[in-house]
């Protein structure tokens, strides 16, 4: 499976630091490795975290040909000019830890391992130090 995480921010949101923690190369190698079934192939996921005068909506695709899902995980812009690097870092883990799976549930796929899948994402996850 291949996987991909990068963020469409603000600077001054403090996402760009949260990212940092997150060994993407490590994430990639752990899931290359796996096989969850023949349904989806690879996930790519967005952190969003934009003004909200912008007023951005979340994007969920899923492209079938490709067996590729690519989904948008937004964050609140306002919340987080407020609030500490510590506070910013528990909420975009818990955020990924919940919703990941919960998009891909919505599919329904018939030949995927969700199971083992959230098992294995939460405790890469929860793995992280911060």
């Amino acid at each position: 499976m291949d996987f991909g995480l990068t963020a469409d921010i603000n600077w001054e949101s403090g996402v760009r630091e949260v990212l940092n923690l997150i060994p993407n190369r490590e994430f990639s190698d752990f899931f290359y490795s796996k096989n969850y079934g023949i349904d989806l192939n690879d996930i790519f996921i967005v952190l969003m975290c934009r003004n909200s005068e912008y007023n951005f909506k979340q994007r969920i695709r899923f492209i079938k040909k490709e067996k590729a899902l690519y989904m948008d995980i937004m964050l609140d812009f306002d919340l987080f000019l407020k609030i500490t690097q510590e506070e910013r870092n528990r909420i975009v883990f818990e955020k990924l830890i919940k919703e990941v799976p919960e998009i891909i549930a919505k599919y329904k796929f018939k030949n995927f391992d969700l199971d083992t899948f959230k098992q294995d994402w939460t405790g890469l996850i929860k793995s992280i130090t911060y």
